[in-house]
């Protein structure tokens, strides 16, 4: 799950880097939506648990 972690911290890094940048409007417009895919992919994959083969519940 490491890869999907760089993915939204690159869309996040992405996103805000088009939002900051003073070359063109069309990444400007663009940057608001990146940067919210992915906040919202973080936040998405922090709340599935992490579960690695081999490891069980125990209940009680």
């Amino acid at each position: 799950m490491s890869n999907a972690y760089r993915i939204a911290s690159g869309l996040i890094i992405l996103g805000f880097v088009m939002l900051c940048q003073p070359l063109t409007h069309e990444l400007f417009v663009w940057g608001f939506p990146v940067l919210l895919c992915g906040v919202v992919l973080f936040m998405i994959l922090d709340h599935i648990p992490d579960r690695r083969p081999g490891e069980e519940e125990t209940h009680g």
